[in-house]
């Protein structure tokens, strides 16, 4: 409980703080071109629809195909020169679950998703071998910067919370607020 409270007053600063945050209801009143080899799915009211990054601000929100607020999470994303890509995605591949799957820089992430062609997915914070029991404890120090290769990483019960509930299809919106 006092997790949900931090992660709500966390998200609550970062919003009142950066009016620039998008929010569901602002991308539905905006056009925003699915990815152009692919069709956007309507998706039943209930589970996930849509998935937002705010690049700078290193949060994800998650919101049903009612644009309810199911989720927030505090992230990180790709480091300089190596951006997450800005732009309107599907999840297209849930890869291994809890199994480690190889990340290109050695490491191992659980709970994997990919989102665009070139490796980038949603995924746990890295483990330094396969079968770790701890991830490495400078990724989980630095969620909430801008450090990845261009994933977004979520420590290992957020990303296995993403990984169960969000479909093959689910809308992917990375912005740069």
């Amino acid at each position: 409980m006092k997790k949900i409270i931090i992660l709500f007053l966390t998200l609550l600063a970062i919003t009142i703080s950066n009016p620039a945050i998008v929010f569901a209801d602002d991308i539905a009143e905006n056009t925003i071109d699915p990815a152009p080899t692919s069709e956007v799915p309507t998706l039943p009211l209930g589970p996930p629809a849509l998935i937002v990054v705010h690049r700078a601000s290193n949060i994800c929100f998650v919101y049903d195909a009612n644009n309810q607020l199911l989720n927030g999470f505090v992230v990180s994303t790709g480091k300089p020169g190596h951006e997450t890509p800005l732009g309107t995605y599907q999840i297209y591949q849930h890869t291994t679950g809890a199994k480690y799957h190889p990340m290109v820089d050695g490491t191992y992430g659980r709970w994997c998703m990919r989102f665009k062609q070139g490796g980038y997915m949603f995924h746990s914070v890295c483990y330094a071998h396969a079968g770790d029991v701890e991830p490495i404890a400078e990724e989980v120090i630095a969620l909430g910067t801008s450090v990845s290769r261009g994933c977004v990483r979520l420590n290992v019960q957020d990303a296995e919370w993403l990984y169960k509930n969000t479909p093959n299809g689910c809308l992917v919106v990375i912005l740069d607020d």
